[in-house]
């Protein structure tokens, strides 16, 4: 080849190889790094701690037992007194189990109790809910039965409209009693003569005292006689021919028994009341969705006298007749079911349990002692059984109605339509049971040794007699188990980074050889190209000699 060609392709040779070598290079700089990196993951192998297999002999004590005839006690733990005397020393503190008589509280989901609702209208004054209305103008619309009232007030006009209540219905009987025209009174005071059969009730007198007022049997066979007529138009749709009727002639006043006041004898202190109706005075009731008044109060308005008491009533709810939970049955307990010694042994248990203040409920034991005098400590009523899989437990009124009441809240009513299904809170009840109990002591005691460092008697500060103490060498096994637990989870945990570990090794090896492999192509290739840049060399060396010889002449 020529001169310039040689001279070319040696430069171009020299190029390449200078690429190798500083490839070479890269590459061990790069093998170096992964050196590191595998000495990083080495030196994390060694620090990483083994984890140790526990030992049962760790978790293995000797312990001390004896038995009083009666129950097998252990030692579980002691100290010595500081000043030692004759009589003990060390305070122990033992420990046995046994049966113990306990009352237990149990919550109900879903209890599905059956009952009687009745809704009734309150009257209140809270919050001032009672308004005065000063009528600046009044018109009756005799087609509709409604009075338009008109106020002027402060450059305002305000309108309301009164519509009639409808004579029946609850409503009626609650407007009743919130302009007093009922009375209610409790059953326990009235007395029956039975010389003559009338009810005597002690009526409060205003001053303290009690006033007697008879009330005489009303025959409503007799329906032609005034004092029936009297009964009709005051009781209007709740007349009952069949139920038992005693008027008050002095007062003008009737009341219906329908074996409350029987009931109240065996279940004193309980809502158990009567109500006393005074005779229908021919009142209509007028509301404006709100607020009631009387008709008599509107016609009363005048000129001189334009202000109008408008009354506020709200709507509740009382629960009566409790006779299922589910399937179950509800039985009221009477003063002669309580008089059953296991009945009583029983509730007092529970009663007393509710009461402590650790493991008790202030709730539940609040509604327990409603169902006792709170003098004289007799059952009152209100307390009632059931079966639940042949188990008998018991409940109170108030926790009834707890969850009977719990059908109607917004909440409720938004997933049921019924007042069963939708009883959101549990029903609480009860039941006392043995239960196997573990009871601990702590005391003053003479712990005797055998000479070999062992205890070998114990006598208590509240027992004169000297127990031989039995040595057995216990395992925790549930904290061994635990340990061993904490054992394998740690000895994963190992492996776990172990195998990371190996698992990156692994990786880095790979690419080292994979490295390595370039870099043994890189030598190859370098010795070829030194081989053919010296022949190249050896090329230009003869054209140089050559060129030299012919401008010599030679």
């Amino acid at each position: 080849m020529g001169m310039a060609a040689s001279q070319a392709r040696y430069l171009a040779l020299t190029a390449r190889k200078t690429n190798t070598e500083y490839e070479g290079q890269q590459l061990n700089q790069e093998r170096v790094v992964l050196a590191n990196r595998t000495a990083d993951l080495f030196n994390q192998m060694l620090s990483t701690s083994v984890p140790t297999c526990p030992d049962s002999n760790d978790f293995t004590r000797v312990q001390y037992s004896w038995s009083d005839g009666y129950n097998d006690s252990v030692l579980s733990d002691y100290y010595q007194l500081s000043t030692a005397d004759e009589e003990y020393n060390y305070v122990v503190t033992s420990y046995h189990y046994e049966d113990v008589y306990t009352g237990s509280r149990k919550q109900m989901r879903d209890p599905k109790i059956q009952s009687d609702r009745n809704l009734i209208y309150r009257y209140t004054e809270l919050f001032n809910r009672n308004k005065s209305f000063f009528v600046s103008s009044m018109q009756y619309d005799f087609d509709d039965d409604k009075y338009t009232l008109t106020q002027d007030k402060d450059d305002r006009r305000i309108t309301k409209e009164f519509t009639r209540v409808d004579d029946g219905g609850d409503i009626r009987l609650e407007l009743d009693a919130i302009y007093g025209r009922t009375i209610m009174a409790n059953a326990a005071d009235f007395e029956y003569d039975e010389a003559t059969g009338n009810y005597i009730y002690n009526a409060d007198d205003g001053s303290g005292g009690t006033v007697p007022v008879t009330y005489v049997p009303v025959d409503t066979e007799d329906e032609d006689s005034e004092v029936v007529k009297l009964l009709k138009k005051t009781y209007k749709t709740y007349y009952n021919k069949d139920n038992k009727y005693f008027y008050d002639a002095e007062y003008g006043t009737f009341i219906e028994d329908d074996g409350t006041i029987e009931r109240s004898k065996y279940n004193q202190g309980m809502p158990a009341e009567i109500t006393i109706r005074k005779i229908d005075d021919g009142s209509v009731y007028y509301t404006d969705g709100e607020r009631y008044v009387t008709e008599a109060d509107l016609q009363n308005i005048t000129k001189e006298n334009n202000e109008l008491v408008m009354k506020h009533a709200y709507e509740d709810m009382t629960f009566s007749n409790y006779s299922y939970v589910g399937n179950c049955k509800l039985h009221l307990l009477t003063k002669e079911d309580y008089a059953d010694e296991d009945v009583q042994t029983e509730l007092r248990q529970i009663i007393l349990d509710m009461q402590d203040e650790e493991k008790g409920n202030k709730i539940s034991a609040a509604n327990l002692a409603a169902c006792f005098d709170p003098v004289t400590g007799e059952y009152i009523g209100g307390i009632y059984s059931f079966k639940l899989n042949g188990v008998k437990y018991y409940t109170t009124e108030n926790d009834l109605e707890t969850s009977a009441r719990s059908a109607f809240t917004d909440k409720a009513q938004e997933i049921a339509d019924n007042n069963i299904d939708p009883q959101l809170d549990k029903l609480v009840y009860y039941k006392a049971v043995y239960l196997n109990t573990k009871i601990e002591d702590t005391q003053r005691a003479l712990l005797e040794t055998d000479g070999k460092g062992r205890f070998k008697s114990v006598r208590f500060e509240d027992d004169s007699t000297v127990y031989t103490l039995n040595t057995e060498t216990i395992t925790d096994e549930e904290a061994y188990r635990d340990a061993m637990n904490q054992y394998y989870y740690k000895q994963e945990q190992y492996d776990k980074a172990i195998r990371d570990i190996n698992a990156k090794t692994e990786l880095i090896q790979q690419e080292d050889r994979t490295l390595e492999l370039r870099l043994k192509q890189l030598d190859t290739e370098q010795n070829a190209l030194q081989t053919e840049m010296e022949a190249v060399k050896k090329v230009i060396s003869k054209n140089v000699e050559s060129t030299f010889k012919t401008f010599a002449g030679g």
